[in-house]
């Protein structure tokens, strides 16, 4: 009887805990807007397990940690594992969680699907918030081969930072980013941002309906939480110098832009079309009016202007048939700037007279289409007039060829020589061997023992010269090492932007005997005030840290006069702070 009252109870116990394993997975709202981030936590009661997140194709998944907590009711004991992660939304719509598989004991268990409604947000709400994107095309209706420019800016009236931008693919489109970005401020609303304008020239590849994918901005905004009084001395730490700083992640996106590419006309003219889409001209000229037989001049064609210039080929040339042509490889000079490509091509022929005479180089006609005018146009070269003289000398043409094998002689093989020894010649004798002397025990210890004292040295010296453990020193080094780090980077990166952003704010931090790792320009500016330095050095300070913090928002490496120019500015600004 005692054995079946326990059979009975081990299986109600096994029971228990085999219903008391439950998943479950939930979040904090339900409704967001694209700027917005939403909280995930995936719960296992009665155990541990690991969850896969992989099937959330949706949201970017950013993991925020684990935690686990233990009740006792009635004698029972519940434990719970949680995971939590920030999910923020890749797009806009009516977006999904899909079940998410937990394996636990070599069981796999699965949660519910939940359903997000990520909203479009309004404008009015976009004109309330701190930080936004936009983006923009010149034209949004340009003919085939016509470059437009697009245009990305970020709005930020407060300090971000891991900035990474995902530009669109440009599918369609031949994509060129400008270097020279540009940082300003602005006033919206009566409030102030700081503007990061970045531009694309872009030149449509075909004619059709074509969608720019929105710009996706990543990045992690500071925000300032100040400290909750316990006491009357709390209100000393209410300064937002003593606020505890948390970074929020947030993602921003642009708006889906639609380009409908037009065909270029048909063209009545039977001349060629030379393929160029823009504004454009071309000029030649020859090195000289006349020459001798047998010599050389050069004759220069240059097609110049604003459009696809990179696409240009060599026109057709009527040489006379008393001339040899030997065309050389083109020159080209092509810049890019926010109005788009310009430039030249040069296209160089070398012209060898063979026969005496006056002879006239025809014009040479470059068809292209005329954006401003949307119609075809052809620009004319004026004739080239060339006399060649007779050569004052009996030329001879000399032809020259290789020798032919004949098949029927033979091979003849030069016989192997020998031009000398070696410079170094082996030693090969018993007697080159040489016999070295024994260490003593003695001096063997002896030899041992000397590292092990200059250990103990280096060791002493190091305890006797130990650094200084304040704030303002620890801080002071800090920022000479990352600017000593910054020195030696030779990639333009976001690493040496960090670099430059540690020793500034190191700095400052030294200046105010405290330690930190994060400023805005507006407390950077307080804070030397407040200790004594002069207005011109703060605002010198202030303005470092916004063009530093402008450079790496734009999620491009910066360029090189830009980073020699941060870098001589950090320099000087350190070596002030540190005196």
């Amino acid at each position: 009887m005692k054995r079946w009252v326990l059979i009975i109870s081990f299986l109600l116990v096994t029971s228990a805990f085999a219903h008391a394993f439950e998943v479950r997975a939930f979040v904090d709202r339900t409704q967001t807007i694209p700027s917005e981030s939403i909280h995930l936590t995936v719960t296992i009661n009665g155990g541990e397990g690991n969850v896969d997140v992989s099937g959330i194709q949706d949201f970017k998944v950013v993991s925020t940690g684990t935690g686990s907590s233990m009740q006792i009711v009635n004698g029972r004991v519940s434990r719970e594992f949680s995971c939590n992660y920030t999910l923020i939304p890749l797009k806009e719509g009516r977006l999904k969680i899909p079940p998410l598989e937990i394996d636990s004991g070599g069981k796999t268990y699965r949660t519910r699907e939940i359903i997000i409604q990520v909203l479009k947000e309004s404008q009015k709400n976009a004109g309330n918030r701190n930080i936004f994107v936009e983006a923009r095309v010149s034209d949004p209706n340009p003919f085939v081969g016509q470059q437009i420019t697009y245009n990305f800016k970020l709005y930020n009236a407060v300090r971000i930072t891991n900035a990474n931008l995902q530009k669109p693919a440009f599918s369609g489109f031949s994509a060129k980013e400008l270097e020279d970005r540009q940082s300003y401020k602005t006033v919206i609303s009566g409030q102030e941002f700081m503007v990061t304008d970045l531009k694309i020239v872009l030149v449509p590849l075909n004619a059709r309906k074509m969608i720019i994918e929105p710009a996706v901005l990543e990045c992690d905004v500071v925000q300032h939480r100040k400290r909750q009084r316990s006491s009357a001395f709390d209100s000393f730490f209410d300064d937002p110098f003593f606020g505890r700083t948390e970074l929020e992640s947030k993602i921003f996106r642009t708006d889906p832009l639609q380009v409908d590419v037009k065909p270029l006309p048909t063209d009545t003219e039977k001349l060629k079309f030379s393929g160029l889409v823009g504004s454009f001209e071309i000029k030649a000229a020859l090195e000289g009016s006349q020459m001798k037989v047998g010599d050389s001049m050069t004759l220069a064609i240059t097609i110049q202007g604003n459009g696809n210039i990179m696409d240009a080929q060599a026109p057709d040339i009527e040489i006379p048939a008393a001339f040899k042509v030997y065309m050389d490889t083109p020159e080209e000079e092509i810049n890019v700037d926010e109005n788009g490509y310009s430039g030249k091509k040069v296209f160089r022929l070398a012209l060898v007279a063979i026969e005496a005479g006056q002879y006239v180089i025809p014009s040479i006609q470059l068809r292209y289409f005329n954006v401003s005018k949307s119609s075809y146009e052809t620009y004319s070269t004026l004739p080239i007039s060339l006399l060649v003289n007779p050569s004052s000398e009996a030329d001879k043409l000399n032809v020259f060829s290789t020798p032919q094998a004949n098949e029927s002689a033979p091979v003849l093989k030069k016989k192997v020589e020998f031009i000398g020894r070696d410079i170094l010649p082996l030693k090969e004798e018993l007697d080159a061997l040489k016999s070295h002397g024994v260490l003593s025990f003695y001096q063997f210890v002896f030899w041992l023992l000397i590292p092990a004292f200059f250990c103990l040295l280096a060791k002493a010296v190091l305890v006797l010269s130990r650094k200084n453990d304040s704030p303002e020193k620890m801080m002071a080094e800090k920022a000479l090492k990352a600017l000593k780090k910054a020195s030696h980077i030779n990639a333009t990166g976001p690493e040496f932007l960090s670099c430059l952003y540690r020793s500034v704010v190191a700095a400052i931090f030294s200046t105010a005997g405290t330690k930190g790792e994060s400023l805005t320009y507006i407390e950077a500016e307080e804070i030397l005030t407040k200790r004594g330095y002069s207005a011109e050095v703060a605002e010198q300070a202030a303005e470092l840290l916004r063009k530093i913090e402008s450079a790496k928002y734009s999620g491009s490496n910066s360029d090189t006069p830009l980073r020699e120019n941060l870098l001589s500015e950090t320099k000087k600004l350190v070596r002030s702070l540190s005196k």
